[in-house]
């Protein structure tokens, strides 16, 4: 499923990170990987060639088709015709408006970095809420994140769909160990108490384009994002079965 994945680079440290967990997944699935980075005209933009430099040796030392693409405009026009042209598959990006990135024609995968010691995982939260579908991206989303890190996985469903355990069982026939709990009402202290009493280093939050960010209805998850116990990643799904 993901073919073609786009990293966005900046002139954050953490952008780096993003990139490298883009590299992974293109690594796993054998896909190949286009590193951007998109600036505004007159910007200085050291750090973010040097670490386009550093990521692209790094997949090239690892036999992954790479291409780097710098350009200038406005971000988001200029994300969207670059996934638009390439067809690209899923788009790691650094933290940042998640409501105008999910936008984007293609999966996204926004990755928060409060924790630099805590970028290789051994124990992933997933949190799933109400409908469950988009069921074959998300079980191979859990998966290449299980087995690039060697994870231990767990994923806690708030809501009442039953397709939560189709899910479920995708994953256990795909080899992957879960633990799994369903709730039936999100509990932001139940999500705390998850993570920390299973010692958490990464947190990932499932969201569809119109899901739980709303301006009229904020959603109690709003606080979890800003505030995440751990490294935090935002998933919004676009491969429909």
């Amino acid at each position: 499923m993901y073919k073609k994945i786009l990293a966005e680079v900046d002139e954050r440290l953490t952008s780096e990170s993003v990139a490298r967990y883009a590299l992974k997944f293109a690594k796993i699935g054998n896909a190949s990987l286009y590193l951007c980075f998109i600036h505004k005209k007159e910007a200085k933009f050291e750090k973010a060639e040097a670490t386009l430099k550093r990521v692209f040796l790094e997949a090239e030392k690892n036999n992954i088709k790479v291409e780097c693409i710098i350009k200038e405009g406005e971000r988001l026009e200029e994300l969207r015709e670059i996934i638009k042209k390439e067809k690209i598959d899923i788009a790691f990006v650094p933290s940042d408006d998640f409501k105008q990135i999910s936008k984007l024609p293609c999966s996204i995968a926004m990755v928060k970095i409060i924790n630099m010691g805590k970028l290789s995982p051994k124990r992933i939260l997933f949190i799933l809420k109400g409908k469950v579908n988009y069921l074959k991206e998300k079980a191979i989303f859990i998966e290449n994140l299980s087995k690039i890190f060697h994870a231990r996985v767990y994923i806690n469903y708030f809501g009442n769909d039953e397709n939560i355990e189709k899910l479920f069982s995708i994953l256990k026939k795909h080899e992957i160990k879960i633990e799994s709990k369903v709730f039936h009402k999100f509990s932001l202290k139940t999500v705390m108490f998850q993570a920390l009493s299973k010692k958490i280093e990464l947190l990932v939050v499932e969201q569809e384009k119109s899901g739980f960010l709303r301006m009229l209805k904020p959603d109690p998850v709003t606080k979890l994002i800003e505030n995440p116990p751990c490294n935090l990643i935002i998933f919004k799904p676009y491969h429909k079965e």
